[in-house]
């Protein structure tokens, strides 16, 4: 787990910054934080019909949302930074404080520590001002050794956020209440009770922020037996991608076992179906009960009117044919990703938003529910949309030098 250790009065100093009695104008306040103001949600198809290397903000963009949020603050960048390269591993520990030595006498030390903990001025930006606008904290693992997200990664990340509504977005960003643990387990088998107290989180306490938010949060690591592309716990908002799994959808990639190479960028149905969880998750959590944990409280895909309308739809075909390669797995049948309703759902999600088209005709019932009940009237245009094909089948040389996805 990622310990995230924020500062009491980081809230205050964010929103309620003193003004000096002696100052012969009265400044102008801070802009609050996390209005989704520039990271707007996109329902046309200009993100998704993209490769890696198009349909993200420039630099010039990003600095501008940082100064936006920074101009009438002083003090923010200084504590985001400290959330954002926050860690317990001694030895990004020792990495953090040589980045502090080496920024001391820099104009912005602290925007030069996250350059260097980023080693790229661009992602560094990307994370600050994906960070302000929306609550999203991207960092490398805790697990110093686990490989690390790059500025690619981030980019990827950004179109990701966009596809998802603010409304969604701030329904994630909660954490769940925890004061009487104990209490609640008391009429649970010891046995369980064992169990469920082996999986809380640790440091439940310190991950959670003094308003009772925890925010979404991207994290690299390795999968269940090195096989998970990228999951998502019961009853939390973070998210571990195993980062060299997940670049398998990388547009470019050539694979014989489906006979296709991918012209776009389709690790933005990966993104979307994990963000898909967090929404599961809180999605009828009303901020207040106690009976949060994952063994026990009420989610879309556990909910006995929702979960029958989940089992009830049929999953459209992406035309990745991504899961088209892995039908050896007990969760996939004829091509679709649907063992385990809670996947099912995560599934539905992302075909709502990426392949609305395919979804409408394979269980038009679904396609309404998610509508009106979950994007609120909110349609999307999907990969069929795109001017150009999204996929292209393999010619003879590319067949020949071509590996296998599902593997």
């Amino acid at each position: 787990m990622i310990k995230l250790n924020i500062p009491a009065y980081w809230f205050a100093l964010i929103f309620i910054i003193p003004f000096s009695p002696f100052c012969q104008a009265e400044p102008a306040p801070p802009e609050p934080l996390f209005q989704n103001r520039f990271f707007t949600l996109s329902t046309d198809n200009s993100l998704i019909c993209t490769t890696h290397e198009q349909g993200y903000f420039n630099r010039a963009r990003l600095e501008q949302i940082i100064h936006f949020y920074q101009q009438h603050n002083p003090d923010l960048q200084k504590y985001s930074v400290e959330v954002l390269t926050d860690h317990t591993h001694p030895n990004h520990l020792a990495d953090l404080a040589d980045f502090r030595q080496q920024c001391q006498h820099q104009a912005e030390p602290e925007r030069c520590v996250l350059s260097l903990y980023w080693d790229n001025e661009e992602a560094a930006a990307r994370a600050l001002a994906l960070f302000y606008d929306t609550k999203l904290i991207i960092k490398h693992s805790d697990d110093y050794q686990s490989p690390r997200f790059n500025a690619d990664h981030l980019r990827v990340f950004e179109k990701g956020i966009r596809k998802i509504p603010p409304f969604l977005r701030r329904e994630i960003n909660h954490a769940k209440p925890h004061q009487n643990f104990n209490k609640a387990l008391e009429n649970i088998p010891v046995q369980i009770r064992a169990l469920i107290h082996d999986a809380f989180p640790k440091d439940y306490d310190t991950s959670t922020w003094t308003d009772q938010t925890k925010p979404l949060m991207m994290v690299p690591g390795t999968g269940y037996r090195g096989e998970t592309v990228a999951q998502v716990f019961s009853g939390q908002n973070l998210i571990i991608f195993t980062a060299k799994a997940f670049d398998k959808a990388k547009d470019g990639n050539l694979y014989r076992d489906i006979g296709l190479k991918y012209r776009v960028d389709f690790r933005l149905p990966i993104l979307v179906h994990e963000i898909a969880h967090t929404i599961d998750n809180f999605h009828f959590w009303n901020g207040e009960d106690e009976l949060f944990f994952f063994y026990w409280y009420r989610k879309i895909s556990t909910d006995s009117e929702t979960s029958r309308k989940i089992r009830q739809a049929h999953l459209a075909l992406w035309p990745s044919k991504w899961f088209e390669a892995f039908e050896y797995l007990w969760e996939v049948n004829e091509g679709r990703y649907n063992g385990r309703i809670q996947e099912k759902l995560a599934e539905l999600f992302a075909q709502y938003i990426l392949i609305p088209e395919r979804l409408k005709i394979s269980s038009p019932d679904a396609y309404q529910w998610l509508k009106n009940d979950v994007f609120k009237g909110i349609e999307y245009q999907g990969y069929d949309s795109c001017p150009e094909p999204v996929v292209e089948p393999l010619n003879f040389w590319q067949d020949a030098i071509a590996r296998a996805l599902g593997e």
